[in-house]
């Protein structure tokens, strides 16, 4: 079988079919398949800012990069959340363990 730009467009078709019905049947895989989507338009835009930049188009790449990372950080935010507290926790111990550590080398001198 030749590979052309049919075939992978029937190969396109039927994935997304199969996806589809999987989606229409089982609930737990249509509930998977929505949210990547749902994360997959956010990047997209992100891209076609980032390409709009590059391009020379200043205005509408800044706009599009803009709206993609504040959707993005919505659908994201059940994980920037914990990971900020986590980045925080860790910044405040390392001041307190370099703080411990400056004190006693003043001690020494």
């Amino acid at each position: 079988m030749r590979i052309n730009r049919k075939s992978i467009a029937a190969f396109a078709l039927i994935i997304i079919g199969v996806l589809m019905v999987f989606g229409k049947f089982v609930p737990v895989l249509h509930s998977l398949f929505g949210y990547l989507i749902g994360l997959l338009f956010p990047v997209a835009l992100l891209v076609l800012g980032y390409y709009a930049l590059q391009s020379g188009r200043r205005f509408l790449g800044i706009t599009l990069s803009v709206i993609g990372a504040c959707i993005l950080f919505a659908k994201l935010s059940w994980i920037i959340g914990p990971a900020i507290g986590i980045a925080l926790v860790w910044w405040g111990y390392s001041l307190l363990k370099n703080r411990h550590h400056q004190q006693e080398q003043n001690r020494m001198f």
